[in-house]
């Protein structure tokens, strides 16, 4: 019996590929921008939140995601943005820490401004996390209620947006309505540096998109090899 090798090109032609995957990928790209309390009672537990930062950003490297971008705001009774829309790769590991009070509205037009920066590509992600409370919790809410609608006209869906409360000394009611400026705004609590850690790391998520793009594609290459293979057969 004469046997035929045929040839299966698993990934198509280099252009026609990166179109394949560019557009199955489109908006799995993320400008994550971090909001993080450096106030005085954090003194002791800063490092834990810059472990938790790290972490965030090997599980989504552990998942591909490499055109990822990180910003970060830090706030303490004012707010000052210390990671600039940096590529996930490059992000810096480590974070200084100030130390003072909190305000929260501050860092909120700091986000709102991080934000609206963000890349037709990407789409944007807020981490907002705070041991406390503060007097312009209302005004913070606000001002996220507005980038929502922003975010809504310009991307076409609500901001992603993720509210932690580290410890004991959070007022849940604050940070609640804070999460509800956006209707995929979502509140968690957090007792210590551990339980912070595994909140950011859920929060990264991901999935394995990347490969499972792959593993689509490859399939419908195989199967479209065979079908071609066995209709000319056929018909033969």
């Amino acid at each position: 019996e004469e046997r035929m090798v045929v040839s299966v090109p698993l990934v198509q032609n280099h252009q026609n590929a990166a179109n394949t995957i560019g557009v199955s990928l489109t908006g799995s790209s993320k400008h994550i921008v971090f909001v993080l309390d450096e106030s005085g009672s954090m003194s002791f537990n800063w490092s834990g939140v810059v472990v938790a930062y790290n972490n965030y950003m090997k599980r989504r490297l552990e998942q591909q995601f490499d055109l990822d971008l990180v910003s970060v705001v830090q706030f303490d009774s004012g707010a000052h943005v210390t990671v600039q829309m940096e590529n996930i790769v490059n992000a810096p590991d480590a974070l200084g820490y100030n130390g003072r009070g909190t305000c929260f509205n501050p860092a909120a037009h700091e986000a709102y401004n991080l934000v609206l920066q963000t890349p037709a590509s990407h789409s944007p992600v807020v981490v907002f996390m705070s041991d406390g409370m503060a007097d312009d919790s209302s005004a913070a809410a606000s001002t996220f209620n507005s980038l929502n609608q922003e975010v809504k006209n310009r991307y076409g869906g609500e901001l992603e947006l993720h509210v932690i409360g580290f410890g004991g000394g959070t007022d849940t009611a604050q940070l609640r309505t804070i999460a509800s400026a956006s209707g995929r705004g979502s509140l968690h609590s957090t007792s210590d540096v551990s339980s912070l850690s595994n909140v950011f790391v859920q929060i990264a998520g991901g999935g394995d998109n990347v490969a499972k793009v792959l593993e689509t594609e490859i399939g419908n290459r195989i199967y479209d090899a065979v079908t071609d293979r066995l209709t000319a057969e056929y018909v033969g």
